[in-house]
């Protein structure tokens, strides 16, 4: 699935507004807008350099893109392409999304924070072959479900934010959507907005409560299941509501923003093996075995019992008849 999203990025490189100056000055100069000069120096220069030859630049991202995701497809070639594509990714969120504008003010997860390339490379990281075996053959990291715990945790710090911290803040969002969109979907965010009470921070202390949730139940083993399960939903609502699924009607679209990326790191962590150690314990009734995370665990270790039992006693039947 990341292969098919790396491929669907480098043909979106190829539409014809992006071989202009226009990638240059409307896809990443914005990106710097409002952020410290740490963030928005590198991606001016950026955006100066693309601006010389916008063609042979966006030519070269296409096809690094489209190897990138064709890789990913080839069992021989998976590892180098995922390795490759975390480079790429936060070269890409550094220099063309301004750090998922997380310095800038007003970034939520709902509007697209932490940004998709950021996403790129956490998937592709969780997802990376700890060896030269068949990556299908191998579980992702541990380390997924704290990351989905973050991630969730960290969004419900971004929304109690100033500039993201109001139900009218949401509300100027989904109207700010509608100026571009097509008729039908500008009908939807301005109905959107409409629901949305322009006073208090009743619509903030929902979704607070709701990534919270879905941040923290993702630490338990049995509440792992629906907190993901809730998170991917909230990420589905917020592809349509707060991003426009990608906004792919404007012609220079980079990528389906960072929602889809989200749902897809949520599917990795219910694939991924439990981020913490089973308990250990000793198996009642079993000298010197332990269990480990169940009683299916602890077969293994009774079958040794059993034959180091059976061998003792077939060492005496012999000396017996002696």
């Amino acid at each position: 699935m990341l292969g098919l999203l790396w491929i669907l990025d480098g043909f979106l490189q190829f539409q014809p507004a992006m071989f202009t100056s226009r990638f240059a000055t409307q896809v990443l100069a914005p990106a710097a807008q409002g952020q410290p000069a740490f963030v928005s120096w590198p991606v001016h220069e950026a955006a100066r350099v693309i601006g010389y030859q916008p063609v042979l630049a966006d030519l070269s991202f296409g096809l690094i893109q489209l190897a990138l995701g064709l890789g990913m497809l080839h069992p021989r070639t998976v590892r180098w392409a995922l390795a490759a594509s975390v480079v790429w990714a936060l070269s890409v969120w550094s220099l063309g999304e301004g750090l998922g504008g997380l310095f800038g003010g007003g970034a939520s997860l709902a509007t697209g924070a932490p940004g998709a390339a950021f996403m790129y490379a956490v998937v592709a990281l969780a997802v990376l072959p700890r060896n030269q075996g068949s990556a299908g053959d191998q579980r992702p990291a541990r380390w997924a479900a704290p990351a989905w715990a973050a991630l969730w945790l960290g969004g419900t710090l971004l929304q109690v934010l100033p500039g993201t911290d109001t139900n009218a803040s949401i509300s100027m969002a989904l109207t700010m959507n509608a100026s571009g969109a097509p008729a039908w979907f500008a009908a939807l965010d301005n109905q959107l907005a409409a629901w949305v009470p322009y006073t208090g921070v009743s619509i903030v202390v929902d979704l607070v409560v709701l990534q919270a949730l879905a941040g923290i139940g993702v630490l338990a083993r049995r509440t792992r299941r629906p907190a993901v399960l809730l998170g991917i939903g909230l990420s589905l609502v917020y592809w349509v509501a707060g991003q426009d699924i990608g906004q792919f009607w404007s012609g220079m679209t980079t990528d389906p923003n960072t929602a889809p990326l989200i749902m897809l790191l949520g599917l990795t962590v219910l694939g991924a093996a439990p981020w913490r150690p089973p308990s250990t314990g000793p198996i009642v009734g079993v000298p010197g075995g332990y269990q480990e995370g169940g009683s299916s665990a602890a077969i293994p270790a009774a079958r040794t019992w059993m034959s180091r039992f059976s061998s003792s006693k077939g060492q005496a039947v012999k000396a017996g008849s002696r």
